[in-house]
């Protein structure tokens, strides 16, 4: 939403709204249209075409006859037949019903209208005021807003934007951002009048507990607007956002607006036990106006076919761990371990565009470098212990964050490591004890394109001078077809492609078919790797790189191959001739048992125009891959089937 609002438009639009409840703004009479379609709020109404062209036919609506203190509506007579009760156009609010709060007003009265006390200054971070809450004495256990009897006896809750307005809070029923884990707080799931006194309202809404995912009472303080906004978070498009005032003395001072744009608002009324619903996708804001604070249950509830995770009944005291979109038990420290994931290569395929779409995830952390290297060429030699080698490798993560915030993840991108198999499988089952948990990518891409691009990026002379000394100074004096046969000399003294007529550059066929996949051709890949794969440089391995399936087949013997996803670059491609980006990203983060989320920013990553290859260097590259190329396709099915096809 581009950050907080500042104080000084807070001011303006309480300004604003004091004047329009002073002048009598009437609330809306026409506003019995069912249980708003989740379908209406797949994006905010500020963008859905159905609303945008509502608006520009309708204009700015008037908001209807007044409503008296009692909140009473007075009846409008006018034709209906342009309403929404067959859910034909959509709308921002809608009326559920009227009930009796009484019984939970008398649960929530005692210590309402007290403000919040002044939090001191030397508390900067929310776990040092909780730790501040939980060693104050608690002066009523019947004062559910005392922060300290919650943190106590119930549960601490973080809500930054209202804890900064002074708005006080009950818990009763909360969730992490994507509807992975509903908890519900003590002083709901053990308190039996608590979950009477609530019944009426479920009741009204037709739903049960089991699709309650949010539950809480919010005192408004006097004077205080929450300015004109829309919610944001996977959650909103998923649930029914439902208020119900619950002791609101003085209804004709409270301005609840919600409309489709902030132009085109009307206004709700407030009184006692009115059950409304908003779609708080549109643009909404509230403003107490009394001399009083107000008080409002919020709630949201799913959809009979949403599948929730699971629920957690919490603990009186326990500790949740929040971040803006995740939320943790204290109690779980340490439960996923780091790091969860390696980008293993191959280079020059798409690794940093993967990297960068996975870290746009909210529950994806970035490592403290993209590339750690941590297993090859950063790889600490000198630790005597694997607990010393451990500890090298995890300072390239924000490991200890990580641990207090178990249901994120973090991984490495560093595409030399599919290549390097000898030393990097051992390293990693050496110094992670997950390693068969671990979740591994290889992005690939057609391999003759893959190599020119490789040969292109070493002999660049863009770059910092670190990023110019990585790359090496091996290939700057030479051309792209003499990096290919220098290559192609280093496989044949390994023995590794005795099917090459160096000559006619061309495959024999048969003597392929003998080799590939034999003790022979692993014992060769494997003297290739000791003798041609260098630490201090990145000019090595040109062709070999693209050879996909044989660089496989060592990461297949030694982890579980579901833990290995591979991927295409082309299939990432913007022309339209692959699934797109965004279904790219999907199948990673399925793999990576995450809840899907929208790429917001699809731009390909690290790429660098140049000059095509000789035709005829490319006609030779294609006769060189064409056979390894089946053998991908052989190794990962028919899904693979003719991946790059020459």
């Amino acid at each position: 939403m581009g950050g907080p609002t500042p104080k000084e438009e807070i001011d303006r639009q309480h300004a604003i709204a004091a004047s329009l409840v002073k002048e009598g703004l009437a609330c809306t009479s026409d506003i019995e249209n069912g249980e708003l379609p989740l379908r209406w709020k797949l994006t905010p109404t500020v963008e859905n075409p159905d609303y945008i062209a509502q608006n520009a036919k309708d204009g700015s609506r008037s908001c209807g006859p007044s409503c008296n203190s009692a909140g009473e509506e007075k009846k409008d007579s006018s034709d209906d037949s342009d309403t929404n009760n067959g859910q034909t156009k959509p709308v921002c609010i809608t009326s559920r019903g009227t009930v009796s709060v009484a019984a939970l007003s008398n649960l929530v009265s005692e210590g309402y209208n007290v403000p919040l006390p002044p939090i001191p200054s030397q508390f900067k971070t929310p776990e040092q005021l909780y730790e501040h809450y939980k060693t104050q004495p608690v002066a009523s256990s019947t004062d559910l807003w005392d922060p300290a009897n919650a943190a106590q006896t119930n549960v601490h809750i973080i809500r930054p934007s209202h804890d900064a307005w002074g708005i006080k809070k009950i818990a009763l029923i909360f969730c992490d951002d994507f509807l992975r884990d509903v908890y519900e707080m003590p002083w709901y799931h053990a308190s039996v009048q608590m979950q009477q006194a609530i019944e009426p309202i479920f009741e009204a809404l037709n739903v049960n507990r089991e699709r309650v995912v949010r539950c809480l009472l919010a005192a408004l303080p006097p004077g205080v607007t929450i300015p004109v906004h829309h919610d944001t978070g996977e959650w909103v498009r998923h649930t029914h956002r439902v208020h119900i005032p619950v002791i609101v003395s003085h209804p004709d001072q409270v301005l609840f607006r919600c409309g489709p744009t902030e132009d085109n608002m009307d206004r709700l009324s407030c009184h006692p036990g009115h059950v409304f619903e908003i779609n708080n996708q549109g643009k909404h804001a509230v403003s107490n106006c009394s001399d009083e604070h107000r008080i409002h249950m919020i709630l949201d509830y799913v959809d009979p076919e949403f599948v929730i995770k699971q629920r957690v009944q919490l603990q009186p005291g326990e500790r949740l761990l929040q971040t803006r979109r995740s939320i943790d038990r204290a109690a779980d420290f340490g439960k996923t371990p780091t790091p969860s994931f390696m980008i293993l290569g191959a280079q020059k395929a798409g690794t940093t565009s993967l990297y960068d779409y996975l870290t746009q995830h909210p529950l994806v952390v970035k490592a403290r470098r993209r590339e750690t290297h941590c297993l090859d060429w950063r790889w600490d030699s000198t630790a005597k212990t694997t607990e010393k080698q451990r500890e090298h490798c995890l300072k390239f993560f924000h490991t200890e964050e990580l641990q207090r915030h178990p249901s994120l993840k973090s991984g490495d991108s560093t595409p030399s490591y599919l290549l390097d198999s000898a030393r990097v499988i051992a390293r990693i089952k050496k110094v992670f004890v997950h390693a068969n948990d671990l979740k591994f990518f290889v992005m690939t891409r057609d391999p003759v394109k893959r190599a020119k691009s490789h040969y292109e990026m070493v002999t660049s002379n863009d770059g910092t001078a670190a990023q110019l000394n990585t790359r090496g100074k091996e290939w700057r004096s030479m051309k792209f077809e003499e990096v290919i046969r220098l290559d192609i000399r280093n496989m044949k003294k390994s023995g590794l492609i005795p099917y090459w007529n160096s000559e006619s550059e061309t495959v024999d066929m048969d003597e392929f078919a003998r080799f590939a996949g034999s003790a022979k051709e692993d014992a060769a890949w494997n003297k290739y790797l000791n003798d041609y794969i260098l630490m201090n440089t990145g000019s090595h391995s040109l062709l070999s790189r693209g050879m996909y399936e044989l660089q496989l087949r060592n990461w297949y013997r030694e982890f579980p191959r579901e833990n290995i996803l591979i991927l295409k670059l082309e299939d990432m491609s913007s022309s339209g001739d692959g699934p797109g980006v965004q279904a790219v990203v999907d199948r990673a983060l399925e793999h990576l048992d995450l809840p899907l989320y929208k790429v917001e920013d699809e731009s390909a990553k690290n790429t660098r125009n140049y000059c095509p290859m000789k035709p005829e260097t490319e006609q030779m590259l294609k006769r060189f891959y064409k056979p390894h190329n089946e053998r991908m396709e052989i190794l990962l099915g028919d899904e693979w089937s003719s991946p790059w096809a020459y």
